[in-house]
């Protein structure tokens, strides 16, 4: 489409009707679908091939990725061309250790070379060319990793990023970092950071690690296979999980119970049955191990507070109210439970002996007092 100048020296293109815009949104919409479709059937090809072959897929990648149909391929060369052709026939009929080398070669036919390649006419360039391309095309290539080759690859573009980077931070005063490293064992790269002098100063004085420490500490994570996310309960004393089941078992009593008294209710966990089920008609369901509710503490191990803790906190374990038939049928085999001598209903404390001597001297003490008053007065 034309362009079309401006009074002021703009060019502009000119507006387009709703048909030509239809047009190249259906293009664009082409393209893009085409494109979709394209990188689907990589990902599966690419799946494919190291399922068939016992290989990792990010190898898969690199080696497709290095396929000479997914890559600009080295121009071919005319000299090259005609020098491959004439070793090849001074080479003809030898046997392996018998060959001449291209240097030798060159050596010592350096003058006659230049002189057949000067007086060469373009068919003749053509034709030379023609063969290496047909070499290229029908060359089987050896399927092989090549750590050493990647390894030059990100050292040059890191190279490139420095000095990138360091003029961009200059020109603009930006401050920051970057760190990238290795994603395997098998890859040969080595950390590769970028700090900014701020940027130094920070990681050195807030985050008190040297930076290229700090990369280290991200390789060896990554290389490991540490970077699935921890759960954090892991990293929690066990009394903290502890406390943390009695208090969402409490709060949530205490809610469960919000309509129907005024006062929070303690939970009881020795007298369970008759102080929190049978009084107010209750129950938590869903205890993951068998027996009786319990204390937290008393379930057993990291292991047993670690599934009662995700019990509750994704709700398999809660309090549910009862019906009154429920009730009943509840305190019916609660009965019978005790009957059978089960301990469903646990007495209550007797008092120590000492307590009943305190109590005892204390009173004592208000009669006697009391005693003394009457007869002053």
């Amino acid at each position: 489409m034309a362009r079309t100048a401006t009074l002021h020296g703009k060019r502009v293109r000119p507006k387009l009707s709703n048909g030509q815009k239809e047009e190249r949104r259906a293009r664009q919409m082409k393209l893009a679908s085409d494109i979709a479709s394209a990188q689907r059937a990589y990902v599966q090809e690419a799946r494919d091939i190291a399922r068939n072959h016992g290989r990792s897929l990010k190898w898969t990648r690199v080696q497709l990725l290095k396929s000479q149909n997914l890559r600009d391929r080295r121009r071919i060369n005319s000299w090259n061309a005609f020098i491959r052709a004439k070793l090849r026939e001074a080479n003809a009929g030898r046997d392996r250790g018998d060959r001449v080398i291209l240097t030798q070669f060159v050596a010592r036919n350096k003058d006659d070379l230049r002189v057949a390649y000067k007086n060469l006419t373009p068919a003749q360039q053509e034709a030379y060319n023609a063969e290496v391309r047909v070499a290229r095309d029908t060359k089987v290539m050896v399927v092989r990793s090549n750590p050493k080759a990647v390894s030059h690859t990100v050292s040059a573009a890191f190279a490139n990023m420095d000095r990138e980077w360091t003029a961009l931070c200059a020109q603009t005063g930006l401050e920051g970092f970057y760190i990238a490293v290795r994603g395997t064992v098998e890859d040969l790269p080595e950390p590769k950071v970028f700090f900014t002098q701020k940027a130094e100063n920070f990681v050195r004085t807030v985050l008190d690690i040297e930076p290229r420490r700090l990369a280290l500490r991200l390789e060896s994570w990554v290389v490991s296979g540490l970077d699935a996310p921890i759960r954090t309960k892991h990293q929690r004393p066990l009394n903290k999980l502890i406390s943390e089941c009695r208090a969402l078992i409490q709060e949530e009593l205490d809610y469960i119970l919000t309509k129907k008294v005024s006062t929070n209710v303690k939970m009881n966990y020795t007298n369970y049955e008759r102080r929190i089920v049978e009084r107010y008609g209750v129950m938590l369901t869903g205890w993951p191990f068998s027996g009786t509710v319990r204390n937290p503490s008393k379930i057993g191990g990291r292991a047993e507070v670690e599934k009662l803790l995700d019990a509750l906190n994704s709700e398999a374990c809660k309090w549910v109210r009862l019906t009154d038939e429920e009730l009943r049928a509840r305190v019916i085999h609660n009965k019978e439970r005790q009957a059978r001598g089960e301990a469903v209903y646990h007495p209550r404390r007797t008092r120590t002996t000492k307590a009943l001597t305190t109590e005892r001297t204390r009173t004592s003490s208000v009669s006697s007092a009391a005693t003394s008053d009457s007869n002053s007065d």
